[in-house]
């Protein structure tokens, strides 16, 4: 046996003595602690399920606040207040509705008049949201928050404290608790009505459980220990199920109550289980001062972890020799491949840092990291932007639409890719190439996200420069016919959506006695006279209105939501300022007509209509509307 090999050999019973003391001591002091650790154990399982739906609750209303600051102050609602008319209603009755869809915050918005009547009311459930008809409106006047809501001053939100659902004046069953917003709404300073929302707390509620386990539901009692919420939906506001039930925490646990009214959070054992409970401060809830919120796990569930914690440490004392044994042998392996190891980490901190920007956020989509090529491209770095939504960067370019469809796609599928436009921290817009791909547990619940993304915005440029070359004329600089049958076939589309509601006209030009020019004057005046009406009629033209150069001397205009009779006042005014403003005295003549359900047939109407200026003597504009085609047809 050479000298490397007692190395080894004493390398390795080095490494199985340190090692064997560390579990010796681990064993000896989890045998002696289990009953502690049982309890420490229910305790710390029952604060995670709490400090969670503390913060959910908070988290929520937060999201409230600025949800209802939106709602009680949008155009929409103005326009309902000063034209109470049935389109400004629906309009307002759409919105409403696709808010409390998206939202899930509410059960239901109301418009009340400044009598008590409601205007506008959306219902909103689990299963199912709706915009209540006109003739099932009911009249409020007499209801205890509308006399509070008289009380506000124009500038006060009411928060009418908690108190339970009811209809047509009776409670709704199953109990369900209800908590008011209300907005005074007033015109030049006279109170016109009340914007006022119901939280849904039961489906805010149901948002409250950890890890979204129904089962981990806790129950929530007010400042008097009242229930509000609570797994069962009994004894809520103090209504009772059965006659020999308590409704009301400091009644049920005397001791508890007493603890909950001299601590934040702790852990009481009662004659049931363990109770667990912690305290929220909400001072701006009119009837609340704090929330309590408590779970109770029975003695059976804490007697089954201790004796899976004692079945398990038996277990690993059984194989302790064996694992030692591997332990000891690993650590010699990993000393062996150590170099290896440490390019794996250098190659991994590499594509962290390499050519995509990459952003990092946890469950709840707020940021935990980025790496240096986001902050080189975005301008921003982790401490600006760690702990917030990926939302600061959004540009405004996009529709909720397309972030609703995104979420969709990352749900059902963990992937998503596509091209946004976001905004730099300097304001400055961004074109990427994004793609977001979730990280899931071994229970398929979602813990990370991770976006990365490629600046394409220099190649966006060069492509729209590239896209705009290939549409333009080179000697007007006008459009070209490619771009005119594109905008055609645009309007087109319109006109077949809208039919009612969209006009939009076309007009065909022509250089009147144009080879004259040429042959009079040389091709070099022809091109300039090409150029003194391409002007002109820019010139002349509203920035909306498309002018192209679709041929030699023949120019198109497409005029969007502009009549026949407009259009043709437009051109005269137009035809007359060319034969002015050029030094030949040149004329043109016009051929007008509407766009219609089709490209091809608006385009012959319009040619035949130019045709018809030049068969009367040129310097004119005709027009041929659709309804003279069909006549003729």
């Amino acid at each position: 046996m050479n000298k490397s090999q007692y190395k080894l050999i004493f390398q390795f019973l080095v490494v199985f003595s340190i090692l064997a003391l560390v579990p010796f001591l681990y064993f000896y002091s989890q045998f002696n602690q289990l009953d502690t650790k049982t309890q420490q154990y229910v305790e710390q399982l029952n604060r995670n399920k709490l400090e969670y739906s503390k913060a959910e609750l908070q988290t929520s209303l937060t999201e409230v606040s600025t949800s209802l600051q939106y709602l009680s102050n949008n155009s929409m609602l103005d326009k309902v207040l000063q034209q109470p008319n049935q389109e400004n209603i629906q309009a307002l009755q759409a919105f409403w509705l696709l808010i409390v869809r998206t939202q899930g915050y509410y059960s239901h918005l109301r418009f009340i008049d400044a009598q008590g009547m409601e205007v506008v009311r959306i219902n909103s459930s689990q299963n199912n949201d709706e915009i209540v008809p006109l003739q099932q409106l009911q009249f409020k006047g007499d209801r205890s928050f509308f006399k509070y809501a008289q009380t506000l001053t124009n500038d006060e939100v009411g928060e009418f404290g908690i108190d339970l659902e009811s209809e047509y004046g009776e409670i709704t069953t199953p109990l369900t608790p209800a908590y008011r917003v209300i907005y005074p709404l007033s015109i030049n300073g006279k109170r016109a009505g009340y914007f006022i929302a119901n939280l849904d707390l039961t489906r805010i509620y149901r948002g409250l459980a950890y890890k979204r386990n129904s089962d981990y539901l806790p129950n929530i009692v007010n400042n008097d220990g009242y229930y509000i919420m609570s797994p069962n939906n009994q004894g809520i506001m103090g209504h009772l199920i059965a006659a020999n039930e308590q409704a009301n925490i400091a009644l049920q646990y005397p001791k508890l109550w007493q603890m909950i009214n001299e601590r934040d959070s702790g852990t009481f054992r009662s004659s049931q289980g363990w109770i667990s409970f912690t305290t929220a401060m909400f001072d701006k809830i009119d009837n609340i001062k704090k929330l309590t919120f408590f779970i109770t796990t029975d003695f059976s569930q804490a007697q089954a972890f201790t004796d899976l914690e004692s079945r398990a440490l038996y277990i690993q004392a059984s194989f302790i020799f064996i694992i030692l044994f591997l332990l000891s042998f690993t650590f010699v392996v990993w000393n062996h491949n150590h170099i290896k190891n440490s390019l794996d980490s250098k190659i991994a901190r590499a594509a962290m840092n390499g050519m995509s920007a990459v952003v990092i956020t946890d469950r709840n989509n707020r940021i935990i990291q980025v790496n240096s090529e986001f902050t080189r491209v975005s301008g921003y770095t982790l401490n600006d932007v760690k702990g917030k939504p990926p939302s600061v960067f959004a540009s405004g370019k996009h529709q909720q639409q397309f972030y609703m469809n995104m979420w969709k796609v990352l749900e059902e599928q963990g992937l998503w890719e596509g091209e946004v436009i976001n905004k730099r921290r300097d304001g400055s817009l961004i074109t990427e190439i994004l793609r977001i791909q979730t990280i899931k547990d071994r229970r398929g619940t979602i813990q990370f996200y991770v976006a990365s993304f490629v600046d394409i915005s220099h190649r966006k440029e060069l492509e729209d420069r590239l896209r705009e070359l290939s549409e333009k004329d080179s000697m007007t600089a006008l459009w070209n016919r490619r771009k005119f049958d594109s905008e055609m076939q645009i309007q087109v589309s319109r006109i077949k959506r809208y039919r009612k509601h969209e006009t939009s006209t076309l007009a065909l030009i022509d250089i009147d006695h144009f080879k004259r020019i040429n042959d009079k004057y040389g091709h070099d005046k022809g091109d300039e006279v090409i150029q003194e009406v391409a002007r002109s009629l820019k010139h002349h033209l509203r920035e909306t209105d498309l002018v192209a150069r679709i041929g030699g001397e023949e120019f198109a205009i497409i005029m969007p939501h502009t009549e026949l009779n407009e259009a043709e006042m437009v051109l005269n005014r137009i035809r007359i300022a060319i034969n002015l403003e050029n030094e030949l005295n040149i004329t043109i003549s016009v051929g007008l007509t509407e766009i219609s359900a089709s490209a091809k047939e608006t385009y012959k109407r319009a040619d035949i209509a130019l045709y018809e200026s030049k068969s009367l003597g040129r310097n004119q504009v005709s027009v041929f509307s659709a309804s003279e085609a069909d006549t003729i047809a």
